[in-house]
């Protein structure tokens, strides 16, 4: 059996047990937070929950695996709580709903979440520590970094690259062959018709440069 513990204590890690608790050989035994933001609390969704700084003792790496579940509205920190999590040497879990659909030849890092009805089309490639919502098509020769986020229905065309700690909104498109530079963000619905600038906000249809 595999024993996991979720760094991360708000609705998508409470979400994220309760997915990988459904795979078979596999459960969740606690929670951990930074201990600056665990207060008092002793437990989360009716488990313990623990500080960071304490996890290699209570829950040795060699025992234990780990999966950091923070969503969008912390990118950066989902990157940093990660990071810290490689420090401390533990290994990852990915999920892959059942649902979704991966070419045999997609390469797939890290820390995970493929969530239901996406597709990964032949010879993608996904870092580590990303979010894939619910039904994404992700096209063929597609190249993602780590640390992204995918909204429901996102849909990139071949051969797109996306770098670092990027987000796409619900419905955004991007062309074959665009590049997505370091944490640009794509707004809902919009349609990327060329590369982006990295640290960039992008909207419309077509997408333009907004910040």
């Amino acid at each position: 059996m595999k024993e996991i513990v979720i760094y991360g204590a708000g609705s998508f890690a409470k979400m994220m047990r309760l997915y990988l608790d459904r795979v078979t050989g596999q459960k969740v035994v606690a929670f951990c937070v930074d201990e600056a933001f665990k207060g008092d609390m002793s437990s989360f969704d009716d488990l313990p929950l623990v500080a960071f700084e304490n996890i290699d003792r209570l829950y040795p790496k060699d025992r234990f695996l780990m999966f950091v579940a923070v969503g969008y509205s912390s990118m950066r920190n989902r990157r940093s709580m990660y990071e810290k999590a490689c420090f401390k040497g533990y290994q990852f879990v990915n999920y892959i709903d059942g649902s979704a659909m991966l070419d045999e030849t997609v390469i797939l890092g890290n820390n995970n979440v493929v969530l239901l009805g996406s597709v990964l089309e032949p010879f993608s490639r996904l870092g580590d520590n990303n979010i894939i919502w619910s039904s994404v098509t992700i096209s063929h020769d597609v190249d993602i970094g780590s640390h992204c986020f995918f909204a429901s229905q996102t849909l990139l065309g071949g051969n797109c690259k996306v770098e670092d700690n990027c987000f796409f909104g619900f419905n955004s498109t991007c062309v074959q062959d665009t590049v997505i530079r370091t944490e640009s963000m794509i707004g809902s619905k919009s349609l990327v018709l060329s590369n982006t600038d990295a640290f960039s906000k992008n909207l419309g249809v077509p997408a333009k440069l907004i910040s």
